[in-house]
């Protein structure tokens, strides 16, 4: 495989680390690696020892992911997805703006899902999340009805 090495350099401000969560790379996000498919259950070719071996030079998909966590420290120190199973992901899609909570080999805990309830009716910010594999959605009447178009 060949791999080009495109130099990328962090615009963020913040503080936070991945550190040892790889809950991204573990396969919760899925998608091609450079020939090599991600899925839950199937981790990333490249994670070596908790690590990404190809950082500086990783797919355009891993390069421009954001973390939620990592990216707004208005989310809570403890939310971190290595903790909570749980990914945060900004979402902008048709003109809808939403924070999505993926399953990450579990269950979100009841306090995540708390603070997601009154981010949405505080923030007015649509959420799209995942509790026992199935995929619920609270927001704003028209995000709503755009959601059940895929019912």
């Amino acid at each position: 495989i060949k791999i080009n090495y495109i130099p990328r350099l962090s615009m963020s401000l913040n503080k936070r680390e991945c550190g040892s969560c790889t809950k991204c790379c573990d396969g919760w996000l899925s998608g091609p690696k450079y020939g090599y498919d991600v899925y839950p259950g199937k981790p990333c070719h490249f994670l070596k020892n908790k690590k990404c071996s190809i950082h500086f030079a990783r797919p355009t998909s891993c390069s421009t992911y954001n973390c939620l966590w990592l990216i707004d420290e208005t989310v809570p120190e403890n939310f971190k997805p290595e903790h909570t199973n749980t990914i945060l992901t900004l979402r902008n899609e048709n003109n809808f703006k939403y924070i999505e909570a993926k399953s990450a080999g579990g269950n979100m805990p009841v306090q995540m899902l708390n603070w997601l309830f009154r981010l949405m009716q505080k923030k007015k910010i649509n959420i799209y999340f995942q509790i026992n594999d199935e995929w619920n959605w609270w927001g704003t009447d028209d995000f709503v009805k755009y959601m059940n178009s895929f019912k």
